[in-house]
């Protein structure tokens, strides 16, 4: 029997897509992980699609996992056959079986470093994937970015810098990016221990909102630009030059940010999510279900797939990426 007030509660803090494309995952503030297939979801909006029973809906989840009732599950990521879950101090990897669909017992487990003080600090906030190298990179409650072997399962290098918990990880060309509670974001290559520059947005006068704080809760990157925002205004800085070149009116504090189609992508603690060309004007508006949003899943193949999820049981999606049309369900009420 459904929790009824699950129903009412849920956050989800993270999504991931499984290699294939095919399907999405989601993880909530209870500890549980909501499996959706994205072919379905896709396919179900067609008009000549028959009624269906609303348990077979695709707009509900095919499986629902618990993984633990200690923390939410702020991070997610997949590579291969895994379904890689970050938890307090540890990054476990779950069997996937893309023929059956399901989500398989858990085969490993990466324990990170405790850090000195107190081990409660050490959640992984946001995990990275680098597929092409099998190299998995987790922002941690301690400062600390992690770089963890998917090969061995080890970790082989740690990045110190940050005076405060990391929030969020991008990479591109072999450059990492960190956005932190300390109100910085830290460039590193990926090959050095210590970051080779430093964004402050809250340091510039038109950036700041004292009122929201100087914190960076998202960051995301190109070869060429980055965008950033938390506390001070969502900004669009030139890598090359270290040159803040925009900034965009999003009304609250910014969780989430990304690049897709020649745009940029926000959203927070606002129930409209926004995308904007290079020039900081808006191109959509899409309203969400939930009060904020935390949590983006993004891709273009094999299936044209956004889903946007946040302070709510229900996640939304766009196929086209410009307006929402189809809401899925995390639980049932019956």
């Amino acid at each position: 029997m459904i929790d009824i007030s699950r129903c009412y509660y849920t956050t989800i803090h993270s999504q991931t897509l499984s290699t294939d494309g095919r399907f999405l995952f989601c993880g909530s503030n209870f500890g549980e992980i909501f499996l959706f297939s994205v072919e379905r979801i896709t396919s179900c909006n067609a008009t000549d699609s028959p009624p269906m029973e609303l348990d077979k809906l695709p707009t509900i989840p095919l499986q629902t996992l618990s993984v633990t009732d200690r923390c939410p599950i702020y991070s997610l990521s997949f590579h291969k056959d895994f379904l890689i879950v970050g938890l307090n101090g540890e990054i476990c990897g779950f069997q996937w079986s893309s023929k059956a669909g399901t989500i398989g017992k858990k085969a490993w487990t990466v324990k990170l470093p405790a850090p000195p003080e107190s081990a409660d600090m050490s959640e992984v906030n946001y995990l990275w994937l680098n597929a092409k190298d099998d190299m998995l990179y987790a922002g941690c409650g301690d400062n600390v970015l992690y770089a963890v072997s998917l090969e061995d399962g080890k970790v082989c290098r740690e990045f110190h810098g940050h005076t405060d918990y990391i929030h969020c990880v991008t990479g591109c060309a072999g450059k990492l990016a960190t956005a932190s509670e300390d109100g910085s974001v830290l460039l590193w290559d990926g090959r050095q221990k210590t970051s080779y520059a430093k964004i402050e947005p809250h340091k510039k006068p038109a950036l700041q909102r004292s009122e929201f704080g100087r914190w960076q809760g998202t960051v995301a990157m190109t070869e060429d630009w980055l965008v950033c925002g938390g506390g001070p205004r969502f900004s669009l800085w030139h890598l090359r030059s270290l040159d803040c070149t925009a900034d965009f009116d999003f009304p609250d504090r910014l969780h989430v940010c990304g690049f897709v189609d020649d745009l940029i992508y926000a959203g927070g603690d606002y129930r409209k999510f926004y995308q904007y060309n290079f020039n900081g004007d808006v191109t959509a508006e899409i309203p969400t279900s939930g009060s904020s949003v935390y949590s983006v899943a993004l891709q273009t193949e094999p299936y044209r797939f956004m889903s946007i999820a946040g302070a709510s049981a229900h996640i939304d999606v766009c196929t086209n990426f410009s307006y929402r049309d189809i809401v899925l369900n995390t639980y049932i009420k019956h």
